[in-house]
């Protein structure tokens, strides 16, 4: 796996970490807008990420699969296979 990929796959990883731990906050502190903002701007960096992951290396999960191209997700490796 080249470098780029896995440093991709890292970020998508620490920022999906960030969603989650934000979200667990925001379960009990709804209105805080400061959280908010920080979600927001986090879900945003994290779908530009998996945009940019997806036109490079093909999707992350089936459910990302453009189906007009055909079923892609067995072209290449998946996201979790170390290549040789």
């Amino acid at each position: 796996m080249d470098y780029s990929r896995m440093e991709m796959l890292k970020k998508i990883q620490m920022l999906s970490l960030v969603l989650l731990d934000t979200n667990l906050f925001l379960d009990t502190h709804p209105m805080d807008t400061a959280a908010l903002n920080f979600y927001d701007k986090y879900r945003a960096l994290l779908e530009k990420t998996r945009d940019e992951y997806t036109s490079m290396y093909g999707p992350l999960t089936p459910a990302s699969v453009n189906t007009s191209d055909g079923w892609t997700w067995i072209d290449k490796p998946w996201p979790w296979e170390m290549e040789a």
